[in-house]
């Protein structure tokens, strides 16, 4: 019979990575705000007024923030998300259990979602090129990102760790 013990490092940065996901969430809301801002001002000549504000927006094109706003949308709920994985499994490693049969799946899924923020990040750098006009001759560039793809695998790999893990655990406890 094995004596689980508190973690507080990991219930430190289940705490940390909750600052982190409201963090992320406002961060986004202003970015989303501020974008939204600039656009309607590029839109409109540069100048974007309500009342008791005034935006002035000079020389950006609105496709700038038009690809600003569909970064934004790729990468916050991504972040967030992947995020929100992290706390569930810092939150059983701090239990002092992390061998518990979800961790497996959560590994699983946090890869999946960096893996689609990075396909959906090369699908909006292609539909930006073909569909909006970014106010400059330079395209933006598809560039394949190794580490994320690595991450990816190593994911995939310590999620299989982590079922392994839990498995034995539960014949362990069927043993005598």
């Amino acid at each position: 019979m094995t004596i689980r013990q508190h973690n507080s490092m990991a219930a430190f940065l289940s705490g940390l990575m909750q600052v982190v996901i409201w963090i992320a969430i406002l961060s986004g809301i202003i970015a989303f705000i501020l974008i939204g801002v600039g656009l309607i001002g590029s839109l409109n000549g540069g100048v974007m007024r309500v009342p008791g504000m005034e935006a002035y927006v000079e020389g950006v094109a609105p496709g700038q923030f038009i690809a600003g706003l569909a970064g934004l949308a790729v990468f916050a709920p991504g972040i967030i998300y992947v995020c929100i994985q992290l706390r569930s499994i810092l939150s059983t490693l701090a239990s002092g259990d992390p061998f518990v049969p979800e961790n497996g799946p959560r590994l699983t899924r946090i890869a999946m979602a960096i893996g689609a923020i990075e396909l959906a990040r090369y699908l909006t750098v292609i539909l930006l090129n073909a569909f909006v006009d970014l106010g400059s001759d330079q395209p933006l560039r598809l560039s394949i990102n190794l580490a994320a793809w690595a991450a990816v695998i190593a994911l995939f790999v310590l999620a299989q760790v982590f079922r392994e893990g839990s498995r034995l655990r539960e014949e362990e406890k069927m043993t005598i």
